[in-house]
């Protein structure tokens, strides 16, 4: 990109779709936040291509494309359509290796529908995996046939481009909260160190599975300067998580561009802001 048109950020927490316009003239500064409610889950329609809700959401993102004259669409991917995990790097560096452990983690899966996205960690033995299927990201790609670009960026990949953006060499949590899951991302003097997510029925149940997991991801209970949070109900999960986190570590939830670090010309919305965090980012990108 040139720098010379503006990009469109969106992601969807329930059923309402998030997009976010920038001003590529100013840096971090944003011409239009705004939302759209809708009677459905806006995710599970644009996973499954909703025979009656899919050219809904087309319609929506053609309109705000063409109103904008956008040549970019970066969007946030659903959390229910991947698979994360930490590999050495001596699986990583051997191709072999690599395939056989991505034939077992998608077993019954074809290799054709699998997409694995490696990234650095802060201990440079290990990597980082991301997988995603192809089938299920369809419904984002016909989304963006009206772009030239597309992007797609998961939970972690959100606190990593806000590491960069903030150009910060702390440590920090970032949970991302979604309906029935949640996020969480841990980066260490500036450098990405792990990322889990944890899927959950009721909210009241959350400290049971915080705690479960971190017996096996002990990073969860390390040092932060900062915990941040973003998305679905961020106040109920910090009430039901706050005791399980690092006490000297400061809660930062991302609901105002104060908080964010970005500026536009409205400074007063009727929707939470920190459901729209991620398709700020984004656009910002």
């Amino acid at each position: 990109m040139d720098g010379t048109t503006p990009n469109l950020g969106i992601c969807f927490f329930s059923d309402r779709l998030y997009y976010t316009v920038n001003q590529p003239e100013s840096k971090a500064t944003l011409h239009q936040i705004g939302s759209f409610d809708f009677n459905f889950d806006v995710a599970e329609a644009i996973r499954t291509q909703h025979v009656d809700h899919f050219p809904h959401i087309q319609n929506i993102i053609k309109e705000l494309v063409k109103e904008h004259n956008v040549t970019s669409l970066r969007a946030l991917t659903s959390l229910n359509d991947e698979c994360w995990t930490i590999f050495p790097k001596i699986v990583y560096d051997n191709a072999d290796e690599r395939e056989d452990h991505l034939s077992i983690l998608m077993k019954g899966i074809s290799r054709e529908d699998i997409v694995p996205i490696w990234h650095p960690l802060s201990k440079v033995s290990y990597k980082f995996l991301c997988i995603r299927r192809k089938s299920k990201i369809d419904g984002l790609n016909k989304l963006a046939l009206s772009v030239g670009t597309n992007d797609y960026s998961s939970d972690f990949e959100i606190a990593s481009i806000w590491s960069e953006n903030t150009n910060s060499s702390a440590s920090f949590l970032m949970i991302g909260c979604h309906k029935h899951c949640i996020s969480i991302t841990s980066f260490v003097l500036g450098k990405f160190r792990a990322a889990t997510f944890i899927k959950f029925d009721h909210i009241e149940d959350l400290p049971y599975h915080w705690l479960q997991t971190a017996q096996h991801s002990n990073w969860m209970m390390g040092l932060h300067d900062h915990i941040y949070l973003f998305g679905h109900q961020t106040h109920n999960i910090e009430q039901a998580l706050q005791n399980y986190w690092d006490s000297s570590s400061t809660t930062v939830t991302l609901n105002s561009l104060e908080a964010m670090g970005v500026s536009a010309e409205e400074t007063t919305y009727g929707f939470d802001l920190a459901e729209a965090f991620p398709a700020i980012l984004l656009s910002l990108v």
